[in-house]
């Protein structure tokens, strides 16, 4: 690996389209999807990992506040 960062270029239009018409077999007009990460929601009072449909920590009891 030569340590490039390519990160600049991810929400380029010329490189959706050039992945989508490499996993299509070269179709045009397909659009891909591409999942960014995201970052997993965890209690601000005990640190545990949550799954995101908790309203209250079944930890510590701390209400969750929805993360935007």
């Amino acid at each position: 690996m030569d340590g490039r960062d390519l990160r600049k270029h991810i929400d380029s239009d010329e490189i959706a389209d050039a992945f989508a018409k490499l996993v299509s077999g070269g179709k045009a007009g397909y659009k891909t999807v591409i999942e960014k990460d995201k970052p997993p929601i965890v209690c601000k009072s005990c640190t545990l990992i949550l799954t995101g449909e908790e309203k209250f920590c079944p930890n510590c009891g701390t209400k969750i506040e929805k993360q935007q």
